[in-house]
């Protein structure tokens, strides 16, 4: 008899949900791709194209994450990455994953959907589940958090605490103007209400859009200034990306690649990261032109002294 294991080798969970008091657990196959596009659900959502998955489907108990990763090859998790939202995470994100060795989960809803129920268990498999070798090159880890999932850091350091983590920050004025071109799903009022939670609906919709932004940027940031003297933590401003990838970020996450990996991912960074058939052309100065008085309110209301804060905290590490 061909064990679960065995079975489930190349499908991985796509969707954590209850069904009345039960949790459940949606399964794609992945055949033989890795997750190189720059999120989890794009990937996802071209591999459920295929008539295959179309025609099976799996729907399995929470539990049975368990079976499978028992007697699977699992890579413990590498490194975290934390974001506060459209600072060079998905950039950070693509370079690695432009390497066969790495295994690179970006902003997976599954694990999402977990940690904002806070269950420890849940969270280790699914994880454990991600992180099954499925190809015998693979010898690293790497899961990007959703940028709101930094509020639940003190959670997911509990539940893993020797693995490393970044904390990937940004001028807010630059991230507040992004987020005005076309706003995350978290800076829509209501959307995530646990984001500032002393804000009722109706409160939260007389905000300027730019002061509600900078507002979950804050709440963000001051999450992981929060943890910012954990050894296991390093706090990278945008400003030294991509060098930063194959150097500070590789050693801090005890990451050991060749020349070529190094080449591999240098050449992944030439492409914008959301869009990868498009070249990268620099947008700081561009957003700082663009940037209305809101913003640039906003943001120095709200959201510079926090940056300042890490930008000290992190030149101290520097030193």
């Amino acid at each position: 008899m061909i064990s679960a294991t065995e079975t489930f080798r190349d499908w991985m969970p796509v969707r954590f949900y209850h069904q009345g008091t039960r949790p459940f657990v949606d399964w794609c196959h992945m055949d033989d791709v890795r997750f190189m596009h720059p999120f989890f659900a794009d990937t996802i959502r071209q591999r459920m194209r295929e008539p295959f998955n179309q025609i099976f489907r799996h729907q399995t108990p929470i539990e049975f994450l368990d079976e499978i990763i028992d007697g699977s090859d699992v890579i413990a998790p590498t490194g975290f990455i934390f974001h506060m939202s459209r600072c060079g995470s998905t950039l950070v994100a693509q370079m690695l994953a432009s390497v066969s060795a790495n295994i690179v989960i970006s902003e997976a809803p599954p694990i999402d959907s977990i940690v904002r129920e806070h269950r420890a268990d849940w969270l280790r498999s699914m994880i454990a589940a991600f992180g099954r070798r499925r190809f015998p090159e693979e010898r690293n880890f790497f899961i990007k958090f959703d940028c709101w999932n930094t509020i639940d850091l003190q959670f997911i350091k509990d539940v893993f605490p020797d693995v490393p983590w970044i904390f990937l920050y940004r001028n807010p004025v630059e991230v507040i103007v992004s987020h005005m071109r076309q706003r995350g799903s978290q800076m829509v009022p209501g959307a995530m209400e646990k984001l500032i939670p002393e804000l009722s609906f109706s409160e939260a919709m007389k905000i300027p859009a730019e002061e509600y932004c900078a507002k979950i940027l804050s709440r963000i940031c001051e999450s992981a200034l929060a943890f910012a003297d954990d050894d296991r933590g390093l706090l990278i401003n945008y400003e030294g990306l991509p060098d930063a990838v194959t150097g500070s970020i590789a050693r801090h996450f005890g990451s050991d690649f060749s020349s070529k990996e190094v080449n591999q991912m240098n050449d992944a960074a030439r492409f914008d990261a959301k869009t990868p058939r498009l070249n990268f052309e620099p947008d700081t100065q561009r957003k700082q032109i663009e940037a209305s008085d809101a913003a640039h309110d906003a943001a120095a209301n709200w959201v510079l002294p926090v940056y300042e804060k890490l930008e000290s905290t992190r030149s101290k590490v520097l030193v």
